[in-house]
């Protein structure tokens, strides 16, 4: 998170239309409106246009991606028609509603009475915060009472410390936050409900339909299990939570092309196998939202379906993108033996008490969620037998065809067309070592190598790209780590697009290592990196271009090995040592390790 401001900050009047102190959030039963749900809580366009021109001299807080997550759900109605911060004291009974904290520095410019721009990373303003106070964060204060006057007031104090801090107030939204992917399938939960009557899903006893949510894909077991609630008359929605994806990441639109694909299973005619399997238990994993980890919600009831249109019954599940940071907890597989709560796939035995404590709050907050969707329950998790991300990643790499047992063949093919065999795959292969360890020699013969098994190859040597990519850097380590996160874009690029980029520069640190990797990985690249560890001694004995000689001398400040650190990596997976091991040897053994890990194939006639 980030805090700018257009003109310096200073003290606001306070808006006419805050309240007091933050207001309680009504119950459930209140918030909502005639058709059940709340409408928007976006102002009207002449008043938008007033904050917009008045937050000119506003400060503004840039949000974060769950910011800006939590943010677009209070919009949407999610927490009550009057969306604030509340503080910690003025917390609603059921699901807490999110709290925005910002670092120390940033609420040092803030205080009482102030209005705030919440700005998405555009910079564009999404909603105006009118400011009530500031609180402490729970773990910068031991005494959460200090940073509250006393109860008549009704005012937060400000807070003090360079801790994070809470800021607290009422919140008026100009637009929701904007989303260029799937708009059909971005439904408001007024726009669903409203989706619900016009497929006739909202009529009849017991009508409405269940959510299942899903923070991953939906495999065999998963499609199996919604299958057992629609062949008993129910409708389905899939609730894929979005919040935070990149409508240019190439993974997200994988991930909704095959929940999309999974929804052909759901309504495929009935198999002979399941004619007689329309009640499969599946309260077990049915959770409400009054308690996630103990009170498992009533079994669907059958529903009347004579009175649907032939296109309703025939289509009984629909996919909706709902604006909630995925979890990695509730995409993790169970087995037959953990319970629907078990956070991870561990037993709820060998789990922690935070960490099911987490898996409650989640789980009660996605049922809360499901309602204010119109739906009448929740499923949350995947099925038993449910495979994990690993396991198709396995298949995937080798090029295995994947079993119907684990995913429905839409699926598989979406998956097998996105992601090829590693052998098929872009790929950095990441050089790093000392001045004169011999990583250029190295780099460009493994390129010939490549060439040879005609494989597509860029070369990003240090002193080349130095040369034009980043021409003007010195060597300060800030210089240094701008060098090699420009060799890490390009060369993720160059992975992201089936290509492989050799690349030798020093690289020095290790962090700055991990965001190269992270660069590929996140085109859907492979990585590999190279240790070239040869001692220090041996390198600069070698010293072709007089550079240790200029370091010792004070010519050359902050050089690797001499007056700054090189730090060696953990994670290399493969180390070669040129003092000991003859050029050739030393490619043939990156080569044999590329050949074993499967992102080459081997040369001809081996």
């Amino acid at each position: 998170m980030s805090a700018t401001s257009d003109t310096a900050v200073g003290s606001s009047a306070p808006d006419p239309h805050a309240t007091a102190g933050p207001p309680d959030i009504p119950g459930a039963g209140e918030q909502r409106g005639a058709n059940g749900v709340c409408p928007l809580a976006v102002v009207a366009a002449d008043r938008a246009r007033e904050l917009r021109a008045a937050s000119v001299a506003w400060p503004s807080v840039v949000l974060d991606t769950r910011q800006l997550t939590d943010l677009e759900l209070m919009l949407l109605g999610a927490f009550g028609p009057a969306p604030s911060y509340p503080g910690r004291a003025r917390q609603p009974a059921g699901p807490p509603v999110p709290s925005l904290t910002v670092p120390g520095e940033t609420a040092a410019a803030l205080g009482p009475g102030m209005d705030v721009a919440l700005r998405d990373r555009e910079g564009v303003m999404i909603a105006a915060l009118h400011l009530l106070g500031l609180e402490p964060t729970a773990d910068d204060s031991p005494t959460p009472a200090t940073a509250m006057p006393a109860e008549a007031s009704g005012t937060p104090a400000t807070a003090t410390g360079a801790g994070p801090v809470r800021l607290v107030g009422t919140v008026e939204g100009l637009e929701l936050p904007s989303h260029p992917d799937y708009p059909r399938l971005r439904l408001t939960p007024e726009g669903l409900r409203a989706e619900f009557a016009a497929r006739g899903w909202a009529t009849g006893a017991g009508a409405a339909p269940w959510a299942v949510w899903a923070d991953g894909l939906l495999y065999t077991a998963d499609v199996g299990r919604i299958r057992a609630l629609t062949r008993q008359g129910k409708h389905c929605v899939i609730l894929a939570p979005v919040g935070g994806a990149d409508p240019a990441d190439a993974a997200h639109h994988l991930r909704v092309r095959c929940l999309l694909a999974a929804l052909d299973a759901i309504d495929a005619p009935p198999r002979p196998a399941e004619a007689t399997l329309a009640h499969e238990p599946v309260a077990s994993d049915a959770v409400s939202r009054d308690d996630g980890r103990t009170h498992p919600a009533s079994p669907p009831e059958p529903a009347h379906t004579a009175a649907l249109a032939p296109e309703s019954r025939r289509h009984r599940s629909m996919l909706v993108l709902v604006p909630v940071v995925p979890s990695e907890r509730l995409a993790a597989p169970r087995e037959p033996a953990m319970s629907a709560t078990a956070p991870g796939g561990l037993a709820d035995e060998a789990a922690s008490e935070p960490a099911l404590d987490e898996i409650a709050e989640l789980t009660a907050l996605r049922a809360h969620l499901a309602e204010v969707y119109g739906c009448a329950g929740s499923l949350t998790g995947p099925a038993i037998g449910a495979p994990g991300a690993d396991d198709l990643t396995t298949l995937l790499d080798a090029g295995v065809p994947l079993p119907a047992e684990l995913t429905p063949p839409a699926v598989a093919a979406e998956l097998t067309r996105a992601v090829p065999p590693r052998r098929q795959r872009g790929l950095t292969i990441l050089f790093t070592g000392l001045s004169g360890s011999g990583k250029s020699t190295l780099a460009g013969l493994l390129v010939c190598r490549l060439l040879e098994r005609g494989r597509r190859v860029t070369l990003l040597d240090g002193d080349i790209v130095r040369t034009h990519l980043s021409q003007g850097l010195g060597f300060s380590r800030a210089d240094r780590d701008t060098n090699v996160r420009r060799i890490g874009f390009v060369a993720a690029e160059v992975a992201g697009a089936g290509g492989i980029a050799v690349c030798a520069p020093i690289a020095p640190y290790a962090d700055v290592r991990a965001q190269v990797r992270a660069m590929t990985t996140a085109r859907g690249g492979g990585f590999v990196l190279v240790y070239v560890s040869t001692p220090l001694e041996v390198c600069e004995a070698r010293d072709r271009k007089g550079l240790y000689a200029k370091a010792r001398a004070g010519v050359i400040p902050a050089f690797t090995g001499v007056s700054d650190p090189y730090e060696e990596p953990a994670d290399a997976d493969v180390v070669v040592d040129t003092a000991g091991l003859p050029t050739e040897q030393a490619v043939d053994r990156v080569l044999a390790h590329l050949v074993e890990a499967g992102w080459v194939e081997g040369a001809r006639g081996q």
